[in-house]
């Protein structure tokens, strides 16, 4: 588990967080494809090779970064001003989260993710612009090939079981998802509160938590160049024990994202 101590990070691995077993399909598939994942090999991470950088208009700390499968926690990416006036502009709109219909490419709500969330247009508002120019910043991954930035709200209990980001090309959904700006190539998870207790982001096969810090970030990349797919970024949100949690989500794709009809 990353855990904080004495003002730095430490590591201590361990498995935080079993696969459910409401989710095995995902798992034996990738087990299934166990020679193509043996041949992935990260590119080095988009990230620049430098404690601390200038992204877009704010200093940004690189707090650690694991290397194959490409993973980094991000200190100061957003202020505690711009976290909680961004949570004032979701809090108004915020409806039931959904995950995708791998069979029929729609959405549809599940149990295995209990958040409620809303999405922000590409600068809607000055926080979303600046926000995610930091991104393209440290990332190097055009503004235009982000999707909309999604605020999510968890409430004691609330959690996201474990799964993948991308959209794998053998379910019969992906198709219509991916014609729309190609395959998912990071994920970048802010934190825009503490939380009291839970709600750590987990890497089972990693044996690897997070947890949710105000001005915080984790990153992890998981699609290379030739639109191989890294299964080792299998992650979820777990329950949270006391309190709630409030993150915003920026997914980044191959290419330019056109917006699905909605």
């Amino acid at each position: 588990m990353l855990s904080r101590a004495g003002g730095g990070y430490t590591w201590r691995m361990n498995h935080a967080l079993s696969v459910p077993a409401a989710l095995p399909s995902s798992v034996e598939r990738q087990g299934r494809r166990v020679d193509r994942i043996a041949r992935y090999r990260a590119a080095p991470i988009r990230l620049p090779d430098i404690a601390r950088v200038r992204a877009h208009d704010r200093e940004v700390s690189i707090g650690f970064v694991l290397a194959d499968p490409n993973i980094a926690l991000l200190d100061g990416l957003i202020s505690a001003d711009e976290s909680a006036r961004l949570i004032r502009l979701a809090a108004g709109k915020l409806k039931r989260s959904e995950v995708v219909d791998r069979a029929g490419g729609g959405t549809w709500v599940s149990s295995v993710r209990t958040s409620e969330g809303t999405w922000f247009d590409i600068a809607e508002n000055e926080i979303v612009d600046c926000l995610e120019r930091r991104i393209a910043a440290l990332t190097g991954v055009p503004l235009d090939n982000g999707e909309p930035l999604q605020v999510l709200h968890y409430l004691p209990g609330g959690e996201y079981q474990a799964h993948h980001d991308y959209f794998d090309p053998a379910d019969a959904g992906s198709a219509s998802y991916l014609q729309i700006g190609g395959q998912r190539v990071a994920t970048l998870v802010v934190y825009l509160a503490d939380v009291e207790a839970g709600g750590e982001t987990v890497f089972p096969t990693l044996g690897l938590s997070i947890r949710p810090r105000l001005g915080a970030a984790v990153y992890f990349e998981y699609c290379d160049r030739h639109s191989r797919l890294d299964a080792r970024c299998l992650h979820a949100g777990t329950p949270v024990i006391r309190g709630e949690k409030w993150i915003a989500t920026k997914w980044l794709r191959e290419s330019a994202y056109r917006a699905r009809a909605r």
